[in-house]
């Protein structure tokens, strides 16, 4: 329901949109009569496509399964591992976007930024923060969340006046991250860093990687498909909050300050899992 609901902001984007599955097209049908559905969803009954694109689920092969799983196996036997391609208007990848366990999705938005999308939802959970050094607008890409979904928390940095903050690097500098410490079951990916600058401090006769210019961090974050956040996510105008630290070390001209870390959050509402 996700891209359904995100449907409209594709095509105001001029991206279309289609889904491949190995459900018949009878399912298909009754699901998008069901829901509203107004994308195109293509029956792969047989897996033939799916195959031939690698993407064919092997772990769920009912002959490598105990026996108390070989009925529930055979039934889900033909699923694809979950994956997003971008499409040109040639018909060639430009890019793709996929996960390990099927139940995980990357929404719409979470690939937007990856994308290069400067704005794919921005606003949602906003808020702006201020230090000594640097001021920051933080959002999350949805503000709506279902377990199994891949979302991204995006921190926008600007750095004072005549301040930089260190990048990745051979130095010895607190670098900025993103390190996200709620709630416990949220599973972090690896931060994305933009291209930086290099400083050239000649009292130390030092040269590091620096941020001196706005620039932007994405931490893509992973909720899992498991029972017991299944359950929260079912309670009735529930919230999961996130939070995270964004940990940093300035400097200036003259002055290195002390390491800083600045608490954030992110209150996101549940969508609950649709079983039937």
């Amino acid at each position: 329901m996700e891209l359904q609901s995100r449907h409209a902001d594709l095509q105001d984007s001029g991206l279309g949109l289609a889904v491949v599955t190995y459900d018949p097209i009878t399912t298909l049908s009754r699901f998008a009569d069901a829901r509203g559905i107004e994308f195109s969803l293509l029956s792969d009954e047989g897996s033939a496509t799916i195959r031939e694109y690698g993407l064919l689920n092997e772990e769920m092969d009912p002959a490598r399964a105990p026996e108390e799983r070989r009925a529930l196996m055979q039934r889900l036997y033909g699923i694809p591992y979950p994956g997003t391609f971008m499409l040109d208007t040639d018909g060639r990848v430009t890019a793709r976007f996929f996960e390990a366990a099927y139940q995980e999705r990357s929404t719409v938005s979470s690939i937007a930024v990856r994308f290069g999308d400067a704005a794919a939802g921005a606003g949602f959970a906003a808020a702006r923060v201020e230090t000594d050094h640097l001021e920051a607008v933080v959002w999350a890409t949805d503000d709506v969340v279902a377990p199994g979904n891949r979302l991204s928390l995006v921190v926008d940095v600007t750095p004072k006046p005549d301040m930089h903050v260190y990048a990745p690097g051979d130095h010895a500098y607190r670098v900025i991250r993103l390190r996200t410490t709620a709630p416990d079951f949220l599973r972090s990916h690896e931060l994305t860093y933009p291209p930086s600058g290099m400083y050239r401090f000649e009292p130390l006769d030092e040269t590091v990687a620096v941020y001196e210019e706005p620039f932007r961090l994405v931490q893509d974050v992973t909720i899992p498909m498991r029972q017991d956040i299944a359950e929260l996510a079912a309670v009735p105008d529930a919230t999961v909050r996130v939070e995270a630290v964004l940990e940093y070390q300035a400097c200036d001209h003259e002055v290195c300050y002390l390491p800083q870390a600045v608490p954030l959050s992110w209150d996101l509402s549940w969508r609950p899992l649709i079983r039937d």
